[in-house]
């Protein structure tokens, strides 16, 4: 099981690291390149305005010199203009050479001068060179003159801004690989913590603690309090099933000891005793009646438990309760049992009949046993329209339901105080609550005034 759980932490820790390194390291890539491209055509579209601008004054310097100097030759002008590291090239329009000063360029743009346009830049040798076109006319003729200028300064700069860069995101790759590793741990060792804890962890209701995980993350708190929580609730469910147990075992212990000791009384004296002989027979029957009672409503308990919710079915109230009233008349056997229908049109519900009629079966028989002499229980129907629901209930006149016996009611084997009895076994609201719930039903129960009702909201059929 600690290897089984160990393993997904640690590829869960070793994704959160490579996949936020790689996705910090591509970060840095992208915003590097996006820097060092963003400089490199700054200084490049910067370089070529610059040659553009002294390509244009040198063709109206060459064209003033060649206006005051006719006599001269282009080229003893070129030669004048030739300063540093500009090269100057003059050419015809179809690219024959005229003349050219300064220190020529090792390479030429890849679609020679006369198509290279009127501006523009090349690369050789990790060196950037700009060029402009300017046209000018010398005796008479067009020329066109070429400046070119190599940009090794600005490329000795991209080189030292390439290798700061690059040192920089070395340095970001480091730093988030570290706090990739912090963070990553922050996470995964309060994990390992609540595995470890898992593994201590008991469900003994005098022994069992909660766990305690020291984080200041906030999903690590709502974990762990969602982990306590789900160990309060299997401590509770298990105190339940145990007092369950202990419940069922002590009921049926009570028909038992009754049915043993009328068999020892069959077995001493009461086979001479038919008056005896016949109360032990009706006894015995009885308390046994009670035992199949018993094991049957443990067995539909289960069974509801595990099948899935029945499927709903419209159902005319009135015509249903008038067809199940007999029976639930013979549950009633303490009291008379009335059916009050009120004056209002009473819509159909959704519901699953005998599912329905197995709730008021025990909804009669507890009114029976609680209510009143002289008075009787009755068996109620209001329409809500506000809520599209069908409120069907089951009134009797007796002593109030306390609240502390209110909040228990629907518990199994619940008996409010009562000692045990092979009649009844605490259990009919438990199987009462648990249709209701597969039903879509909603209880009302009201106990003042010396008066009880336990109802079911029923949700109305609404057609389409």
């Amino acid at each position: 099981m600690t290897k089984r759980f160990r393993r997904p932490t640690w590829r869960i820790s070793w994704a959160l690291m490579i996949g936020i390194g790689a996705a910090v390291i591509l970060a840095g890539l992208s915003s590097g390149w996006f820097v060092y491209s963003l400089a490199k055509s700054t200084l490049i579209r910067e370089g070529i305005q610059e040659i553009v601008t002294t390509s244009k004054t040198s063709a109206l310097k060459l064209m003033e010199e060649n206006h005051q100097h006719p006599t001269r030759v282009p080229v003893e002008d070129l030669n004048d203009l030739a300063s540093g590291h500009l090269y100057f090239l003059l050419l015809t329009p179809r690219g024959r050479f005229v003349g050219s000063s300064g220190p020529m360029p090792p390479a030429v743009p890849q679609q020679g001068w006369v198509n290279a346009g009127a501006s523009g830049w090349f690369n050789f040798d990790g060196i950037p060179y700009v060029f402009a076109d300017a046209p000018l006319i010398l005796d008479g003729r067009h020329r066109d003159l070429i400046v070119v200028d190599g940009l090794a300064r600005t490329a000795s700069l991209l080189s030292t801004l390439r290798k700061a860069l690059v040192f920089g995101e070395l340095l970001l790759v480091i730093s988030s690989i570290l706090a990739v590793i912090i963070i990553v741990r922050r996470v995964t060792d309060p994990l390992r913590s609540l595995e470890e804890a898992t593994e201590t962890v008991t469900l003994n209701r005098k022994t069992g603690q909660h766990v305690v995980i020291s984080s200041n993350l906030t999903e690590v708190v709502s974990l762990t309090e969602s982990f306590n929580g789900m160990l309060d609730r299997l401590l509770k469910a298990q105190e339940r099933e145990r007092q369950f147990i202990s419940n069922a075992a002590h009921s049926l212990r009570t028909p038992i000891h009754i049915i043993r000791g009328y068999i020892h009384t069959l077995t001493q004296w009461a086979h001479n005793d038919p008056q005896s002989r016949s109360e032990a027979l009706k006894a015995l029957a009885r308390e046994s009646q009670a035992m199949e009672t018993l094991v049957d409503r443990l067995l539909q308990l289960s069974r509801m438990e595990q099948d899935d919710p029945p499927p709903l079915h419209p159902l005319e109230v009135l015509p249903y309760l008038k067809k199940i009233l007999p029976n639930l008349r013979d549950t009633c056997l303490h009291h008379p049992l009335t059916l009050d229908l009120t004056t209002q049109e009473i819509p159909d519900i959704l519901s699953e009949p005998d599912l329905l009629e197995a709730v008021l079966r025990i909804l009669v028989e507890n009114a029976d046993t609680y209510a009143d002499d002289d008075t009787a229980v009755t068996l109620f129907v209001i329409p809500l329209v506000a809520t599209h629901r069908v409120r069907i209930g089951v009134l009797n006149q007796g002593p109030e339901i306390s609240e502390d016996t209110l909040a228990h009611l629907f518990d199994r084997f619940y008996r409010a105080g009562q000692p045990a009895s092979s009649q009844h076994f605490g259990l009919g609201l438990a199987i009462a609550h648990n249709i209701v719930m597969r039903i879509k039903g909603q209880w009302v129960i009201e106990s003042t005034h010396h008066r009880t009702i336990f109802a079911i909201d029923l949700p109305m059929f609404l057609s389409e």
